[in-house]
């Protein structure tokens, strides 16, 4: 019997190993992808070498460097378009500082400080969907701008526009020669000359020049400092062609490259004055023509097969610094830089993970930010410093595996933040991720739990009840329009409603009633505008669906604190003006001519409510390309506060619940106002009595509060492993069943004497 029972023991040991080891190969990581911070343009200073200035379009945003891409700083002042895309940026060769930004429904934007504020110049365009800008190497006063298969000429530096000409086709690439009077432009099926800087034009046939008309011209170039009238003409699959005749003719210069598509060309001049030709491909980066072949030049660009799931370059312009000893190239993950012409590249970071993407003000002045990826950042003296909230929000607990991710695969992509109403005394708040997950804290964010939303969802909106010290209740509401609710702090939540979902990328909006308790009563954005509901979110009702907020964009809600009396509401939106309703939504007054605005279409991009609004009346904008417009009358007149030199707006297209303006809870006597917007780790501060005092909050060398402990380090263990215990214990009592199952009758066969 003993033999018996100690061979089948050791089989069930090999069983349980086995087990083991299957379960501990399977365990991979769950790679979420990283953000993916696309580069659309990019323009070098001329005076690169001296000022280090560089301008990109990231995200749709404008970013500016004055050290080589080391750090940068976002641009808004003056750019007030509403446009989803920045088709155009040029940068004037003259070292003049003169700069254009061509938008896809906004029109024009001129700079004359090299990209630190702009103005709208669209006068005498016919429509406003520009596709692509060149400026005269020689002037600046000589701009060309197409608009689908037209040409519109600038003499004046963009103070007026003309038609010049319009082409049989929509126009493809645009291209100054280096004296800036010959221009080339291509069509899909013609060349279009001016020899006069863009004023009278000649129409000629692609194919009779000797060019493919099989393949998109993607740019025409002429080399820094070469031959007047030759130029070079790049199409995306036929290779590179180049003409010594004013156009009349086209030679190829450089074959194709098998398996890519040319997406620009830059030709500069080599030691002996040579041109050296260097093009940037969609999938591969940068190659150099050596005269017989092209030789990729990669080292250290990073292609992400998003891009290629997402059907995007990942790579698009390239530019030189003038003595062509520095090379920017604009790509998907963002912006490559090299100093040796391509043979090494450094990733550079535009967009921070750090970029603060939403912000609270709780009753006792505590401030709390959330990163774009990574953190929680908590002040308990108004911004002075800072902490890390880290107990619970470590990357296990968002992974479930303990290897660490790559930097840029962080789960942690943060949405929206918000404060219990009585958090002097409850300690309580709360963080939303991008995707599904709320983060809470009861004791001041010294440590977390994380729990998830039902189903997967994106982008968070964080809604507090007023009377959250009775009823324990938090709302949390998703892009796609999902109602979801939880009776107990934020521990588990339900689907309780849904409205018709927003599109795009835009956070929702949410604003419950301060007198709650009784009145039950919750407004959301959504698809028509604004919806109320009034027994605590389980009905809606659309009640703007017949008013212009039902076909406007971005919309934020902010509700009077003295609701149950003045029932008192206030919409912004981005480009149908404030709309405002003194019967609880029934009825919307719109306005888009504000006094003191100085705009009658304005952009708003945010809005906020004193909490003394009952008797100062306050209510501040913040106005896109604008600055921060203060109302001391209940929004019947503005005043400016700040202008736009500070960024308070949200990122163009980076997720987040969208409220970059906090009135402090204590404004009744300090006159503080928080925002946010800034393309560095920061908050500013604007006190608004007596000179309108600004001060800029860095968030830096924060150290962490509620660092792992042993206690939290079991949890985390256990939650790691949870679904691998499970399996264990099921085993470990399958086995322990066998062997009692198998001992009782082995006794039993042993008892009768047969063993």
């Amino acid at each position: 019997m003993n033999q018996s029972l100690s061979r089948i023991m050791r089989f069930l040991r090999l069983v349980l190993v086995a087990f083991l080891m299957a379960i501990l190969v399977n365990m991979g990581i769950s790679v979420a992808h990283r953000p993916h911070d696309v580069v659309t343009h990019v323009e070098v200073s001329p005076n690169y070498q001296q000022d280090q200035t560089v301008l990109i379009v990231v995200r749709n945003n404008l970013y500016r460097s004055s050290d080589g891409g080391v750090s940068w700083q976002r641009i808004t002042q003056g750019l007030d378009y509403s446009s989803l895309l920045i088709p155009a940026l040029e940068l004037s060769q003259q070292n003049d500082g003169v700069a254009f930004l061509g938008t896809s429904g906004d029109g024009i934007y001129r700079s004359s400080d090299k990209g630190l504020t702009w103005q709208n110049t669209s006068k005498g365009l016919d429509e406003l969907a520009i596709d692509d800008i060149i400026i005269s190497p020689t002037s600046s006063k000589i701009v060309l701008a197409s608009i689908s298969d037209r040409l519109y000429l600038t003499q004046n530096s963009g103070e007026s526009w003309k038609q010049v000409f319009q082409s049989k086709s929509p126009i493809e690439a645009l291209g100054f020669s280096n004296d800036g009077k010959l221009v080339i432009v291509a069509n899909t099926k013609e060349l279009l000359v001016s020899g006069d800087s863009g004023a009278t034009w000649q129409a000629s046939d692609r194919a009779a020049s000797g060019l493919p008309l099989d393949s998109p011209i993607v740019a025409i170039e002429p080399m820094l400092g070469g031959p007047v009238g030759s130029m070079w003409l790049g199409t995306q699959t036929q290779g590179i062609f180049q003409t010594s005749d004013q156009g009349k003719t086209w030679t190829k210069q450089a074959i194709p490259i098998a398996n890519e598509l040319v997406k620009d060309i830059k030709i500069i001049p080599g030691s002996q004055n040579e041109p050296q030709l260097f093009v940037s491909t969609a999938n591969t980066g940068l190659f150099y023509w050596d005269g017989q072949e092209w030789q990729p030049r990669t080292q250290g660009l990073i292609i992400d097969s998003q891009a290629e799931e997402m059907e995007q370059p990942s790579f698009t312009e390239l530019e030189f610094s003038l003595d062509g000893s520095v090379t920017f190239l604009a790509g998907f993950d963002g912006l490559f830089k090299s100093e040796d012409q391509g043979q090494k590249w450094q990733d550079l970071e535009t967009i921070l993970r750090s970029t603060v993407v939403a912000m609270a003000a709780s009753n006792d002045s505590t401030l709390a930010t959330v990163d774009y990826v990574g953190n929680i950042n908590i002040s308990s003296d108004g911004g002075q410093t800072w902490k890390i909230a880290q107990r619970g929000l470590e990357e296990p607990w968002f992974t479930r595996k303990w290897e660490s991710l790559p930097p840029n695969y962080d789960p942690r992509r943060y949405f929206d933040v918000a404060f219990s109403p009585n958090y002097d005394q409850d300690k309580t708040l709360w963080a939303s991720l991008l995707w599904t997950k709320v983060a809470t804290s009861q004791d001041g964010g010294i440590s977390w739990s994380i729990a998830s939303m039902p189903k997967e969802e994106r982008g968070l909106t964080i809604g507090v009840s007023p009377d959250f010290s009775n009823d324990n209740t938090v709302y949390i509401l998703p892009q796609k329009g999902n109602i979801y609710r939880s009776q107990n702090g934020g521990k588990d939540f339900e689907k309780i409603g849904q409205v018709p979902a927003l599109q795009g990328n835009t956070g929702s909006s949410i604003a419950i009633s301060p007198n709650f308790a009784s009145d039950r009563t919750i407004y959301v954005t959504g698809e028509k505008g604004i919806y109320k509901s009034t027994d605590a979110g389980k009905n809606w009702e659309a009640i703007s669906e017949n008013t212009a907020l039902a076909e406007a964009g971005k919309m934020q809600i902010a509700i009077s604190p003295d609701f149950a009396r003045d029932q008192t509401l206030f919409v912004s939106t981005r480009g149908r003006g404030l709309f405002e309703s003194r019967d609880g939504g029934k009825t919307w007054n719109q306005r888009l001519n504000i006094p003191g605005l100085g705009t009658d279409s304005p952009e708003l991009e945010a809005i906020a409510i004193s909490p003394n609004y009952e008797n100062d009346k306050t209510l501040v904008l913040g106005v896109l390309g604008l600055g921060l417009y203060k109302s001391e009358d209940g929004g019947q007149s503005f005043q400016q506060i700040a202008d736009a030199s500070l960024p308070i707006s949200r990122i163009n297209t980076v997720p987040s619940s969208g409220k970059p303006i906090v009135f402090s809870p204590n404004y009744v006597n300090d006159r503080t106002i928080y925002s946010f917007g800034s393309a560095s780790l920061e908050i500013f501060k604007l006190t608004t009595d007596n000179g309108k005092t600004k001060e800029t909050l860095a968030i830096q060398n924060s150290e962490s509060m509620g660092e792992a402990n042993f206690l939290s380090n079991i949890r985390l263990a256990l939650f790691v492993y949870q679904g691998l215990l499970k399996r264990v214990l099921v085993l470990l009592v399958g086995l322990i069943v066998v062997g009692i199952v198998i001992y009782i009758t082995l006794r039993k066969l042993n008892s009768r004497g047969k063993v």
